[in-house]
């Protein structure tokens, strides 16, 4: 199967990315948790047209919407459509004064996480630091 972006993935490539990317969302929930946020997973197991982040989490007058990525390589990449969910999502939730879509790439023991301030492509480094503090 092509991945759209690339190289040819296998459905064992595939598989393997999932629960790379299923891990990193229970770990983040967790860690939100342990932070004082309410914070729950979102599972969608196919790709959907409706505006869905893959957690979000809520602490006080703050919501925060996630898109999470666990690449093996140095870079993760998140891509207009899916940053521009995470903006739908927020828009339905105008009660919060505070609302921020967060793009989250869990390296090899290291997280980075980066506001999207609006809809565009983005790209995540190991060696990036964190402009919005959870």
């Amino acid at each position: 199967m092509a991945s759209g972006r690339g190289r040819i993935l296998t459905a064992e490539d595939i598989a393997r990315m999932k629960r790379r990317g299923y891990q990193a969302e229970r770990d983040l929930v967790r860690m939100l948790r342990e932070r004082g946020y309410k914070a729950v997973r979102v599972p969608v197991s196919a790709p959907s047209g409706e505006p869905l982040p893959d957690l979000f989490a809520v602490k006080g007058d703050r919501l925060l919407a996630f898109e999470v990525k666990s690449p093996r390589s140095g870079r993760a990449y998140f891509y207009r459509e899916q940053v521009a969910k995470l903006h739908e999502f927020l828009a339905m939730f105008d009660l919060y004064p505070f609302r921020d879509a967060v793009l989250a790439a869990k390296f090899p023991h290291k997280w980075v996480f980066k506001r999207a301030a609006e809809p565009g492509d983005y790209v995540l480094s190991r060696d990036d630091e964190p402009d919005i503090v959870i």
